[in-house]
């Protein structure tokens, strides 16, 4: 099964609105005032100039594991490679925010708009990894997930899972149907999109502790949070 989807900039706008508060100052502060115009000032340059979709595409846990194994490259044990022996359903995944938004971002660090260009690059970041949300929720009432299970993405570059990766993954899902493509380094463009794999599993199936290789460079460990998050979600 093959699905492609569009998000209303403004109904994506809101989901990461909560998100978007931590980039406010501290109350008192003399920038306050300022740094919320910012915020307001890049969501209206965000609704008016992004193109939220996404593709995700049904694929078999045997025919995956060739495609994550690529070239290699991977670390020598992945928390992926786990979660993958209690793995029910799995689909390969691209999402953007569009070309345009994107590129207002490196638009306004040229024209020395620092502050402009960081927020709004925040902003898209944000917006970016919540489509990947929102398409981990589509592909979970796609297989009629039960209560128990849940729905992550994982992605070529973080835990273990080489940014080489990225050549098979796009030569097999081929996001050029939503303007994702890739260039020889693997980088993403647009810059602000997000590819990887969807795995549906039972919730404790995502849950697993930061001893792997690739923990040990992680910065964020924002795993742990991930999978909380799950057994707080409706199912």
């Amino acid at each position: 099964m093959r699905q492609t989807f569009e998000v209303a900039p403004p109904e994506l706008l809101t989901a990461v609105a909560r998100s978007m508060r931590n980039l406010e100052a501290k109350d008192g502060s003399p920038m306050a005032d300022r740094v919320r115009g910012l915020i307001e000032g890049a969501g209206e340059t965000f609704v008016h100039s992004a193109r939220p979709q996404g593709v995700w595409e049904s694929i078999s846990i045997a025919d995956f594991l060739t495609i994550y194994h690529g070239d290699g490259g991977n670390d020598r044990d992945t928390p992926l490679e786990v979660v993958l022996e209690d793995a029910v359903s799995l689909a390969l995944f691209a999402v953007t925010v569009g070309a345009e938004v994107s590129g207002r971002i490196p638009q306004l660090f040229d024209a020395g708009e620092m502050a402009e260009g960081y927020i709004l690059d925040q902003v898209a970041s944000f917006a970016a990894d919540e489509m990947a949300q929102i398409a981990a929720g589509r592909f979970g009432r796609a297989e009629q997930q039960g209560p128990d299970q849940g729905v992550l993405p994982y992605s070529p570059g973080y835990c273990g899972w080489n940014v080489s990766g990225q050549r098979a993954l796009f030569a097999r899902l081929e996001p050029t149907q939503i303007g994702v493509t890739i260039n020889d380094s693997c980088l993403m463009s647009p810059i602000k999109s997000v590819s990887g794999v969807l795995v549906l599993a039972p919730i404790e199936a995502h849950v697993f502790s930061p001893a792997f290789t690739c923990c040990s460079t992680c910065t964020t460990l924002d795993c742990q949070e991930r999978a909380a998050g799950l057994r707080v979600m409706p199912g």
